[in-house]
């Protein structure tokens, strides 16, 4: 049996809830994730001694994992087959470049190889960081490495599909079609 400061517990959950609804409340992609983070981070680097029972982490990951299980509906299955070659080749190519990058970025930085593997994994950030867990990794390193891609992507993918986007149009008008 764990035993903790239930005062520790306390401010640590109340740091979380109010962190995570600013984080939220301020349209923050991944907002109540990150601002309880945030929040509870702050606290730490301040001084002041957050903790959480080993045991929350166990029950926020099946919450989890009964969120993620509400995405499968009888919609999501029936229109499965029209998507499924499709949906396979992004698995097996973003598992693919995934851990190529994961391995290269390890090579390049010196980073433990499964931390850099995780945190090149493509994917939610919440259920990459809930994976991982399962693994001794350095689990700040995947939470700020998963951080930046995210927010990088939400920055850089779009400009990058607009630029697609001009760019077939040119080659689609250049071709005669």
């Amino acid at each position: 049996m764990e035993l903790v400061k239930i005062d520790r517990v306390i401010f640590t959950v109340a740091l979380t809830i109010v962190g995570g609804f600013v984080g939220h409340t301020l349209g923050i992609p991944a907002g109540a994730l990150l601002g309880s983070m945030v929040a509870v981070g702050a606290a730490s680097l301040l001084g002041a001694k957050p903790e959480m029972p080993q045991s929350y982490n166990i029950i926020a990951q099946m919450v989890l994992g009964g969120f993620l299980g509400l995405t499968i509906t009888r919609e999501v299955m029936a229109s499965i087959k029209t998507h499924m070659i499709a949906s396979m080749m992004v698995v097996a190519l973003l598992s693919i470049f995934g851990v190529a990058t994961g391995y290269i970025v390890s090579r390049l930085t010196g980073i433990e190889l499964y931390t850099s593997l995780f945190g090149s994994a493509p994917g939610g950030m919440q259920e990459i960081v809930a994976l991982s867990q399962a693994y001794q990794v350095d689990h700040s390193a995947v939470v700020v490495i998963q951080t930046v891609r995210r927010i990088l992507i939400v920055v850089i993918y779009p400009l990058m599909v607009m630029a697609m986007s001009k760019l077939t149009s040119i080659l689609y008008y250049r071709a005669g079609r």
